[in-house]
């Protein structure tokens, strides 16, 4: 990609930190340096794109290096070794106390933070305001920054690092503050900074922020970059190594050579599948099944889904399930078709349980390829659907 249309380009990024023990501060202080095998490699050849117009995720546990890679992006850290170019003016939303001490009012935070980026005069003071109103802060945005609660302090600092429309955004963990309002706030800046043209590196644990903002990610483990590629299989390989959903595959599960991986529908024309299902040992078995679409900004969208769980049968032997929609309602596009085999909850049993699944999370949903005319909106109403199991 030419460089006219990157926003962020890193190229082999190295990091390391000196690890000072007591014996390491005394070879400092007399001007030895640090001793062998006393440096800590936080990054190791880090190379990645951020495409001008869009976020970037890099996912990764506790300690993988992730605001390390962030701090060297934004230049609080100088690389050991490599390159990282920015294409346009940067907030970094990584850390409290950037503008001065936090001995500091919430105001005259704000105020350093926006004079220091380039704010005066007049706009200097409505973005003052603006901070105090969108940080929800009222009165105690006069009070001083240390009797903040760490939730407080977020909320200031993501209402100063985005007031204003920047070229780049470099987002740490900060859009999990404060509560379901707040954060739906936080959401709709970055939204509308994103639609206004802005990029961004977003670096968190928190994958359903990775596919809510970003087309693209990448994995962080131990200071270096496992897997690139489109968010929703990033996210997928990340929770490989959790138990994201408990399922007993003994008990039944869906025929794996004659389920198809994608099918061909055309909206507002009649839709089928035929689901074939085995049940392995005596119990009532159900399915429920659901259509998501991944939209940028948004994240994971359901289109339609089940009310209720159908039931296939108690036998084991197998069962084929045949999934009917009279006229499909879906707009042109590409979704995923989510199936679950259940037991649902009754007396002897009183939490569902789940016994196999196929689903985008685990990357073995049915993808949809819809086609046909164009229309506004996300699906036609009304949805009607039939099921027939034998």
């Amino acid at each position: 990609m030419t460089a006219e249309l990157i926003a962020i380009r890193c190229t082999g990024v190295s990091k390391s930190f000196d690890l000072a023990d007591v014996g390491g501060v005394w070879r400092v202080i007399l001007g030895r340096g640090p001793g062998a095998g006393t440096q800590f490699r936080a990054l190791r050849e880090i190379s990645l794109e951020v495409p001008k117009g869009e976020f970037v995720g890099v996912l990764g546990r506790n300690g993988a290096g992730k605001s390390t890679l962030l701090r060297t992006v934004g230049g609080i850290y100088e690389p050991d070794q490599g390159s990282v170019e920015i294409a346009g003016v940067v907030s970094g939303l990584y850390e409290l106390g950037m503008a001065s001490s936090p001995d500091i009012t919430g105001r005259e935070y704000a105020r350093r933070f926006l004079a220091l980026n380039g704010a005066t005069g007049g706009e200097l003071r409505r973005l003052v305001n603006e901070v105090q109103e969108f940080s929800e802060l009222d009165e105690r945005f006069d009070d001083g920054v240390l009797t903040y609660s760490s939730g407080m302090a977020a909320r200031l600092f993501f209402a100063v690092a985005s007031a204003r429309a920047y070229d780049v955004y470099l987002i740490d963990e900060i859009l999990a503050v404060g509560d379901h309002h707040f954060q739906a706030k936080c959401w709709a800046r970055i939204r509308d900074r994103v639609a206004a043209g802005a990029s961004g590196l977003l670096v968190t644990h928190d994958w359903s922020a990775v596919v809510r903002l970003c087309r693209t990610a990448h994995i962080l483990d131990h200071g270096c970059l496992v897997f690139t590629g489109p968010s929703d299989a990033a996210v997928r390989k990340y929770l490989a190594d959790s138990a994201t959903m408990v399922q007993d595959r003994a008990g039944a599960q869906f025929e794996e050579t004659k389920l198809p991986r994608s099918v061909q529908w055309c909206s507002g024309e009649k839709a089928h599948l035929t689901i074939p299902v085995r049940i392995i040992r005596p119990h009532p078995v159900s399915l429920r099944l659901s259509i998501e679409r991944l939209s940028i900004g948004t994240g994971w969208e359901i289109m339609f889904m089940s009310r209720d769980a159908h039931a296939i049968g108690s036998d084991p032997g197998f069962y084929s399930v045949d999934l009917a929609i009279p006229a499909l309602p879906l707009v042109p596009g590409s979704y995923i078709l989510n199936l679950f085999l259940t037991v649902e909850p009754s007396q002897q049993e009183p939490t569902r349980r789940v016994l196999d699944s196929r689903s985008w999370l685990n990357g073995e949903g049915v993808e949809v390829r819809v086609s046909g005319r164009t229309s506004e909106g996300q699906v036609r109403l009304p949805v009607d659907w039939e099921f027939l199991a034998a």
